[in-house]
C-alpha cells in the first residue's frame, strides 16, 4: 500500500515516540522485508481507544509501527455508561480495532461507573477512565499506554488552563510523556492536528464515531450552549473565534508555545528537585514539613515558591496563592510573625532558622481557629 503524506507523518510521529520510550525492534528479522510473527513475550503497547477519529487513527498507525518492531499492540476501550447505547458504541470501536489489525486477545473493554463527587461529570469520567486504563496496563504489564491527544487538544488545554490558573503551568499544556501511578503514558500525535487524524482515517477507509457532546453536528456559525462540556465549547466556538480575530491558526500557535513552555517548566522543576533536597525535610509520621529558611531565601522566587508548593502538597493540603505568599514571607520578610492558619487545621510558623508547617496543637479542641 502506498501511504499518503498524512499517514507517513503519523507513522513518523509514533516511531519517534517509540524511540523516546526505547521501544526498539525486538529482533534483527524485523528490519527485513516481509511479515514476521511477534513473540508472545514481546513488550505490549496499549492504546486508549474511544472509537473517535483521533484514537482510531492512532490505533491503525500503531499497528503498523508495532508490527515493524515486533511489539505487541492492544487497545483499552472504556464504557462509561453516560450515553444511550454506550455498550454498543464500545463494541463497534472494538470491531474497528480488529479491522485495523489488533489481535482479539489484546482488545480490553472496561465497564466503569462514573461517580461525581463534586468535581463535575466530565472530570469524574476522565478519572474513572484513567483508573480503568491503569488497571489493565498494570495487569497486562504494558510497556506504555498511548493517548490520542492532538495539537488541537493541546491548544484547548492551554486555553482552559488560562481560565483556572496562572504562571507557566497554565501555558505548558500536556506532557508528551508522563507517569501516572507507575504507568507510562505517551501522546505520539500531540504535534498532529485533528484535521490530520481525520484525513488519516479517510485515507485508510476507517469510519469513526463522533461523541455527540463534542457538538460536531452543530453548525460552525452557531455557538454551543453551556449544556455542552467546556472543552467542546472551547473547540467549537472559542478557538475558531480567536483564530479569526487574530487572523492566525491559534491551534498551531498555542500548541507550539506549549512545547516551548514545557521545556522551560521541565528545566525549572529539575532545579526545584535539586533545591528541595537541600532545604526541605518531610516527617511523614509527624505530618510535618521543615524548611531551612536562610537557605531557601537564597533561591530565585520562582524556585523558592515552587519548593513551598511541594511542601504544602506533601501534606495533602489544598492551598491558594495567598498561602504560598504567606509562607514565603516567613522566609524573606521575617519580623517575628505569629503562626498563621492553613487548611485542614495546619499552621505555618517560623522557629529560629526553620519554617515549620504542622498540625495546629489545638486542632482537636472546639476553640481551634484553624479551618478545614
Amino acid at each position: 500500500m502506498v501511504y499518503s503524506s498524512r499517514i507517513r507523518a503519523g507513522i513518523g510521529a509514533i516511531k519517534h515516540c517509540f524511540d523516546e520510550l526505547s521501544l526498539c525492534a525486538q529482533d534483527a528479522r524485523f528490519s527485513e522485508h516481509g511479515n514476521h510473527a511477534t513473540d508472545v513475550d514481546a513488550p505490549l503497547v496499549l492504546i486508549a481507544c474511544s472509537g473517535g477519529r483521533d484514537s482510531l487513527a492512532l490505533t491503525a498507525l500503531s499497528v503498523i509501527v508495532c508490527a515493524s518492531r515486533g511489539i505487541r499492540c492492544g487497545v483499552v476501550i472504556v464504557d462509561h455508561h453516560l450515553q444511550p447505547h454506550s455498550t454498543e458504541i464500545a463494541n463497534i470501536a472494538a470491531k474497528h480495532c480488529l479491522q485495523s489489525g489488533i489481535d482479539e486477545k489484546y482488545v480490553y473493554i472496561q465497564s466503569v461507573n462514573v461517580e461525581d463527587s463534586g468535581e463535575g461529570e466530565e472530570s469524574a469520567a476522565r478519572n474513572a477512565r484513567y483508573q480503568a486504563i491503569i488497571e489493565v496496563a498494570k495487569k497486562q504489564q504494558a510497556a506504555a499506554v498511548l493517548l490520542a491527544h492532538t495539537a488541537n487538544d493541546q491548544a484547548e488545554t492551554v486555553m482552559m488552563g488560562l481560565k483556572d490558573s496562572a504562571g507557566l503551568e497554565a501555558v505548558a499544556g500536556m506532557k508528551a510523556v508522563t507517569l501516572r501511578q507507575n504507568v507510562l503514558f505517551a501522546r505520539p500525535l500531540i504535534k498532529l492536528s485533528r484535521e490530520d487524524t481525520t484525513g488519516i482515517c479517510e485515507d485508510l477507509g476507517i469510519s469513526w464515531w463522533d461523541d455527540p457532546t463534542n457538538g460536531d453536528d452543530i453548525s460552525k456559525n452557531e455557538e454551543l450552549s453551556e449544556n455542552y462540556p467546556l472543552r467542546s465549547r472551547v473547540r467549537h466556538t472559542l478557538m475558531p473565534y480567536i483564530s479569526r480575530f487574530f487572523n492566525a491558526n491559534m491551534v498551531t500557535l498555542l500548541s507550539r508555545g506549549a512545547e516551548i513552555a514545557r521545556d522551560d517548566l521541565d528545566y525549572i522543576n529539575s532545579q526545584v528537585d535539586e533545591a528541595s533536597s537541600q532545604v526541605m525535610e518531610f516527617d511523614k509520621n509527624a505530618k510535618t514539613v521543615r524548611l531551612k529558611a536562610e537557605k531557601l531565601a537564597q533561591y530565585h522566587p520562582s524556585i523558592r515558591k515552587r519548593i513551598i508548593v511541594r511542601a504544602l502538597s506533601e501534606l495533602g493540603l489544598r492551598f491558594s496563592s495567598s498561602h504560598i505568599s504567606a509562607v514565603d514571607e516567613l522566609c524573606t520578610k521575617w519580623h517575628g510573625q505569629k503562626p498563621f492558619s492553613l487548611p485542614n487545621y495546619y499552621e505555618a510558623t517560623r522557629l529560629s532558622r526553620n519554617i515549620v508547617i504542622r498540625l495546629c496543637k489545638d486542632s482537636e479542641h472546639a476553640n481551634c481557629r484553624y479551618t478545614r
